[in-house]
């Protein structure tokens, strides 16, 4: 039995994606933080645009926040 993850490298992310979960390293305690990539440099940088290194993106999952209760 394989476990599916929704983690892959970040060479694998499209150009320029964003905003997107990232993490440094590949152990399940690094630290995961929301970040992107710029288009036209292709470098990474966190929320407060300073540059980092990730290793490993995910997809944010997008949902519906209405109550239709």
């Amino acid at each position: 039995m394989t476990t599916e993850t929704n983690w892959k490298g970040v060479e694998q992310a499209p150009r320029g994606l964003g905003p997107m979960l990232l993490r440094i390293g590949g152990g399940p305690t690094d630290g995961v933080f929301v970040g992107y990539q710029d288009p036209d440099t292709g470098r990474w940088f966190d929320q407060e645009n300073r540059e980092v290194q990730p290793r490993f993106f995910a997809l944010i999952p997008s949902f519906d926040c209405e109550d239709e209760g």
